[in-house]
């Protein structure tokens, strides 16, 4: 009943004899012991090698991209609004761009809106509305094109890179998009409340929205080998994909993760990096950094959808001081 992140650690900490305590089961709240060593570790990433203001810093987007353009790490143009009126008044600002609304303080993408080119001011306000509802603040900011990439940064080395790519289903030509999820979400690695390695793609308001943007309904056909999204955001706790790239993205990248890592004084944690060249040398007109995230998910890693797993849990332990 542990989330899949943790039972990741609790395997580890069996294998290598350490000693489990369970200090709060629905907060996946954990001690482990070995000889005379104590640690104790929190929804599997969360340790004391980060302090609680490393922590605050990721978790609000606006301080995390004040540290990395501060140590000359490329990120998306934008701005930053405390109230739905000041974030209208710049609707003129952001029309001729395609644009990412968010709030400043969520994690697992909720909350998340990408506004067109020349979208109407309805509904770059309704995606205001909805970011303005998870948080206070709220960030409208240049949408890069790409794919998405997390780099699990563990001290001091990128120790996985996953391309997360946003919920989808392949057509057959026969069979209707509510049928092609219930067929994909029969796989026995997906599952709801981050306790398997992918989470059931659902069938909400806000993939009949992104349906609706290239003429579908949850009862369209898709054409034979079409892909067809649900989702504008990769995150797999919203029914993505997650594909393990780690031996293919330029070694640079891997730098530019450690180097945001360090501007937010970070040991543990998940750096989304959007390029459209991830195996190129980085060029800042293909790529940005998206995010810093505390409480990295580990399950992404050790058992992606597509690729090599990485043995990341054994890492963590090792960080901490068990050998």
């Amino acid at each position: 009943d542990f989330e899949i992140s943790t039972q990741i650690i609790v395997r580890e900490a069996l294998k290598s004899g350490i000693d489990i305590e369970i200090i709060d089961r629905k907060e996946n709240f954990l001690r482990l012991k070995k000889g005379g060593h104590t640690e104790f570790i929190k929804e599997a990433s969360k340790t004391r090698l980060d302090s609680l203001m490393t922590y605050l810093v990721m978790e609000n987007k606006i301080a995390s991209k004040l540290v990395l353009s501060e140590n000359g790490i490329r990120v998306p143009i934008g701005n930053h609004y405390d109230s739905l009126e000041s974030a209208l008044s710049d609707y003129n600002k952001f029309h001729d761009i395609k644009k990412v609304i968010k709030p400043a303080t969520t994690n697992f993408g909720l909350g998340i809106g990408i506004s067109g080119i020349g979208d109407s001011i309805q509904n770059y306000k309704s995606y205001l509305e909805i970011a303005f509802s998870y948080s206070p603040s709220v960030i409208v900011e240049e949408f890069i094109e790409g794919p998405e990439y997390r780099f699990l940064v563990l001290g001091d080395e990128v120790v996985a890179v996953c391309n997360r790519v946003p919920a989808n289903v392949g057509g057959d030509g026969t069979s209707r998009i509510r049928t092609l999820v219930e067929v994909k979400n029969n796989d026995p690695r997906r599952g709801e409340g981050h306790k398997t390695p992918l989470e059931k793609i659902q069938l909400t308001q806000v993939e009949s929205k992104v349906l609706a943007e290239v003429g579908y309904d949850f009862d369209s056909i898709p054409k034979l080998n079409e892909i067809v999204y649900l989702r504008k955001n990769s995150n797999i706790s919203t029914g993505g994909d997650s594909l393990d790239k780690t031996d293919e993205v330029h070694p640079e990248f891997k730098e530019i993760a450690l180097m945001s890592a360090k501007a937010a004084g970070a040991k543990i944690c998940g750096i989304d990096i959007i390029s459209s060249e991830i195996s190129a040398k980085p060029d800042p007109k293909t790529y940005a950094i998206l995010e810093i995230n505390f409480n990295p998910v580990l399950y992404i890693h050790e058992f992606p959808y597509q690729g090599k797993p990485r043995s990341v849990g054994r890492k963590i332990l090792n960080l901490l001081g068990f050998d």
